[in-house]
């Protein structure tokens, strides 16, 4: 496991991101809010949910207003794992017994075209965000049936082309006995999500957006037939305000505090892998698991002088920098591959996810002339473009034939989370699930072995 050198090096270097120190896109530079703006839209957040949403609106000929507290992709827009595929936190059958078969396949597939709206930004953008195709889903348990059932369905409805592959393919690649089947994913990305952030911006902005950073909303309030938006310098008055600040502006408005939860998730990245290292790993695509407490890593910097790094993330929790975080990732990573039990970090973060108890993204008008777009919950870099795209649709044309598609996400309105004990009940479901997971992966590694 980790030694003392390696703790000091966590304390020191706990917080910094890998993406901040390799990121290919620049930052924007954009100045803070002073003085009053006007604009018929206003957007609060500049993380991708802010940002896709501008650039939808910019694209169909609107010049909305975005206030970002502090740079754009400072939040988890640009901490996350980096992987863009279709659907959502629930699977598709979960939404299919909160929907019905009919609108949950129309939603679905709205999840589907927005991964490839995103793929056709970064190149039309030169978006430097490192994009590379393949994720893999690895089951930490002995289902192939099901995962074969589920590849049939969704090949069937949505014309993906997820490849099923059996343990032996698996394990030539991702060399752990941990991991059964798979699921292959060859249209599914993942990628530099800082580098997208603020290509979407870049995007955004040449469109006819604007953009002030560093500016922090301290308060909303109707003003006439529309809303102010306050700041340290200045303020924006708009007809119609969207607030897109996930788990950042909870205090902006009553219902994103009671139903929103700020949940952290946890990344490292190794320092440059060594020869044996190496070995371990074989695949360049990405990997998620099936577990409730999902891991998931890819190889970083695979293009660098100094080789390959490994980017590892899971787990969720209260706090955003919580005690020996490097070291319990490392733990986490050594259930699946043992020989890298004394990998080195060089990087140790959290990010701040907003869910929603249903753990599905929000669209809600609050109040008139009042959206939220918000909740997503760990897989926002395909919702949050999927919503902008519903967003900007219901706002500029709300009669159209896109306009009414928000509606799928109305089930999905914000409810109260618990309160202050909110956080807690969710970690202790978190921490049962995990249990769960253990002592099942534990019962199919067991009749794995038995002859």
């Amino acid at each position: 496991m980790m030694d003392e050198s390696q703790t000091r090096q966590e304390a020191t270097r706990q917080g910094s991101t890998w993406y901040a120190a390799s990121c290919l896109e620049p930052p924007l530079d954009t100045v803070p809010l002073e003085g009053r703006a006007t604009a018929a839209i206003g957007i609060v957040g500049g993380g991708l949910a802010g940002l896709a949403l501008a650039l939808g609106l910019a694209e169909r000929g609107a010049a909305p207003v975005v206030l970002e507290a502090g740079e754009v992709g400072a939040g988890a827009s640009g901490r996350n794992g980096g992987l863009l595929s279709a659907g959502f936190t629930r699977g598709f059958a979960s939404l299919c017994r909160s929907l019905g078969v009919e609108a949950a396949t129309r939603l679905f597939r709205l999840s589907v075209d927005a991964v490839g709206l995103v793929e056709r930004r970064i190149a039309r953008g030169a978006i430097a965000c490192r994009p590379q195709y393949g994720v893999l889903e690895a089951s930490w348990f002995d289902r192939a049936h099901e995962l074969q059932a589920a590849i049939a369905l969704e090949n069937g409805l949505f014309g993906r082309e997820l490849r099923f592959w059996p343990r032996e393919q698996l394990r030539q690649l991702y060399r752990s006995k941990r991991y059964f089947d798979g699921i292959f994913d060859p249209l599914a990305l993942h990628l530099d999500p800082l580098a997208l952030t603020r290509g979407h911006a870049r995007l955004a902005l040449a469109a006819g957006a604007r953009l002030f950073e560093r500016s922090p909303a301290t308060g909303i309030a109707r003003q006439g037939g529309g809303w102010r938006v306050t700041t340290r310098g200045g303020r924006l008055d708009v007809d119609r305000l969207v607030l897109a600040t996930s788990a950042y502006g909870r205090g902006l408005h009553p219902a994103l505090g009671r139903g929103l939860l700020p949940i952290h998730t946890y990344i490292i990245v190794s320092e440059p892998l060594a020869g044996a290292e190496r070995d371990s790993i074989r695949g360049p695509y990405a990997v998620f698991d099936d577990r409730f407490a999902t891991g998931y890593y890819r190889l970083v910097g695979t293009g660098r002088k100094d080789g390959p790094r490994l980017l590892w993330g899971g787990q969720i929790g209260l706090a955003e920098a919580p005690e020996g975080l490097a070291r319990r990732l490392v733990a986490d990573l050594a259930l699946v591959y043992p020989k890298l039990d004394r990998i080195r970090v060089a990087h140790a973060w959290s990010g701040r996810m907003g869910f929603a108890r249903h753990r599905m993204p929000v669209i809600q008008e609050l109040e008139p002339g009042l959206w939220a777009t918000t909740g997503f919950a760990g897989h926002g870099l395909n919702t949050t473009t999927m919503a902008g795209e519903m967003l900007a649709d219901a706002l500029l044309d709300p009669t159209g034939p896109a306009g009414d598609d928000w509606r799928l996400l109305a089930p999905f309105a914000l409810a109260w989370t618990g309160g202050p004990l909110g956080p807690l009940a969710a970690q202790a479901f978190y921490r049962s699930r995990a249990a769960q997971d253990r002592a099942r992966a534990a019962w199919h590694q067991l009749r794995q072995r038995s002859p």
